[in-house]
């Protein structure tokens, strides 16, 4: 859990410390995200494009993000500095796969920022869209514009069809 965030880290501000724990949330999302994805057969249903935004001089505040063809998850900075999760879902997966796969992610999300598994508070970090967006076609212009030195598009492996719950 992200627990181990802070117990590396002991001379960091509350902030910093907040901070690390939300990044280390984020890392082990995308961990959850990944095995969810497993299942699908077809390959574009387990591909996940990662962007690090570190030297984004355009998006300052932006500092990774994690799309799919189901959904994009993003770490961006406030206008305090401070980490937060943006969370949407894709209104066309939604609609040909049903809400499932969206609730399990929200499960992950839940469990890695929660008071119960964090030393440092960070329940406050999530933003998740109340509303379905277009994510698949900013996945497919990712996907179209190809890997760079910021931009990794990895297709999972695909496991033998685990009941999804």
């Amino acid at each position: 859990m992200a627990k181990k965030a802070q117990q590396s880290l002991p001379n960091l501000t509350t902030d910093q410390l907040r901070n690390e724990e939300v990044a280390y949330a984020f890392s082990q999302i995308i961990k959850d995200a990944q095995h969810i994805l497993t299942p699908f057969e077809a390959a574009k249903y387990r591909t996940i494009i990662t962007v690090d935004h570190n030297d984004n001089e355009r998006y300052p505040n932006l500092v990774k993000e994690a799309v799919c063809y189901f959904w994009s998850l993003t770490l961006s900075k406030n206008k305090g500095g401070n980490l937060v999760l943006y969370f949407s879902a894709d209104n066309e997966a939604v609609q040909k796969f049903g809400t499932t796969i969206f609730n399990r992610m929200l499960r992950s999300i839940f469990k890695h920022t929660s008071t119960s598994t964090n030393d440092t508070n960070i329940e406050g970090c999530v933003r998740i869209s109340a509303d379905t967006k277009d994510v698949h076609s900013f996945f497919y212009k990712r996907f179209v514009d190809g890997e760079s030195e910021h931009v990794t598009i990895q297709a999972l492996d695909h496991v033998a069809a685990e009941k999804i719950n």
